[in-house]
């Protein structure tokens, strides 16, 4: 088992089964150390996606699949007029609505915001085009 982080809600944890897949609940009371996290976890597109580490490779899960994250998938991000697009290889497309964060994104004064603060999907598109940010991640 291995605790993973909500992209979405900060301080909301989760045990996570990579064999399995399951998602089980971590209730973390207030003032307790959250944990080492191995990973995050979100909803895209109605299917639940976990990147993680697992010893000393990425992966992500996307539903049911196991998809490596070592370059031999191409994974990519775009924005249709106003849903994203994660496409997984050859196997998968989530489709989600643009997160409402990014409306004055540009004008966001706060430092070093980016609009993948914001996107799982854009998140997980970008750790795949740059394996020394993947190599780091999780440790």
């Amino acid at each position: 088992m291995l605790v993973v982080g909500s992209y979405a809600a900060a301080r909301r944890t989760a045990w996570f089964h990579p064999a399995s897949g399951r998602l089980e609940p971590r209730r973390t009371p207030d003032g307790e150390a959250i944990g080492h996290r191995r990973g995050e976890y979100g909803p895209l597109g109605g299917t639940l996606v976990v990147l993680y580490r697992d010893g000393e490779a990425l992966a992500l899960r996307v539903g049911s699949s196991e998809v490596p994250m070592d370059g031999s998938v191409e994974i990519s991000h775009q924005v249709v007029v106003d849903e994203c697009v994660l496409t997984i290889g050859s196997l998968v497309e989530l489709r989600y609505p643009t997160p409402p964060e990014w409306e004055g994104l540009e004008n966001d004064m706060t430092p070093f915001v980016e609009a993948e603060h914001f996107d799982f999907g854009l998140f997980i598109a970008r750790v795949a085009r740059h394996p020394e940010q993947a190599d780091r991640l999780y440790r």
